[in-house]
This record gives C-alpha cells, sequence and structure tokens, in this order.
C-alpha cells in the first residue's frame, strides 16, 4: 500500500484520480460558467461584427483613393490644358 490508502495494484498508470477527489460541480459554478460562456459569444459576435465593419471600411477608403487618384489626374489635366490656351491667346 502506497501512503495515500490506495494499493499500488489499484492504481493504473496515465488514470484519472480516483473518483472521491471528484468535485461535483455546484448550481452556483453552472450558472457562472453558462454566464462567462454568454459573455464569451456575446464578445466573439461582436468582434465578427467589427471585423465585417473594418472590411466594408477598408473597401470604401480603397474606392476613396482610386476616386481621388482619377481626380487628381482630372485637375492636372485641366491645368495643363488651361495653361496651354492661355499662353496660345498671347
Amino acid at each position: 500500500m502506497s501512503s495515500s490508502g490506495i494499493r499500488d495494484a489499484d492504481v493504473q498508470p496515465w488514470s484519472s484520480a480516483p473518483s472521491a477527489d471528484i468535485v461535483e460541480p455546484t448550481v452556483e459554478s453552472a450558472l457562472e460558467k453558462e454566464r462567462v460562456l454568454r459573455d464569451i459569444v456575446t464578445l466573439r459576435d461582436g468582434l465578427r461584427g467589427l471585423s465585417v465593419r473594418i472590411t466594408e471600411v477598408d473597401s470604401e477608403n480603397d474606392k476613396l483613393t482610386r476616386d481621388n487618384e482619377m481626380l487628381s489626374v482630372y485637375i492636372d489635366n485641366l491645368t495643363r490644358k488651361s495653361v496651354v490656351a492661355a499662353g496660345t491667346k498671347r
């Protein structure tokens, strides 16, 4: 027998602890676990929503960047034409 009172022959290697050591969950701990799981699900859903919004904003930002580049080219072309037109009027 070992010092814990369990015979060495009764304990198998890699087995779990004897059932006397297992503590039954209380109602309070079950409710706390349920609350924590609900909080996790809520936070996960919020994170998904933020991820979708980030994707939308990133796409909108890319579109606005392209629009700004196009407007810049348009303004440059207008400026060049007006300088050329002003030079030919003299």
